[in-house]
């Protein structure tokens, strides 16, 4: 059975974790996969959705707050 480690994502920049979320999209697609790793994969997926949403909304927070110093 094939290992799936979920990386640090503190440190990961908003690109990084679009390219992590398609890597396991990639590996979810393999027929092989089986349910625990599956899950697991799946977990790790939403954990970089979640910090990629987190950077866009902390983004356009920034540049609202710009725009309105202008």
């Amino acid at each position: 059975s094939k290992e799936y480690f979920m990386t640090q994502t503190t440190d990961i920049d908003f690109e990084t974790h679009v390219e992590k979320v398609k890597d396991i999209i990639k590996q979810l697609n393999d027929n092989t996969l089986n349910l625990k790793d599956g899950m697991k994969l799946y977990k790790d997926a939403q954990t970089h959705i979640n910090m990629a949403n987190k950077m866009l909304e902390e983004a356009e927070f920034e540049l609202k707050n710009a725009l309105e110093q202008q």
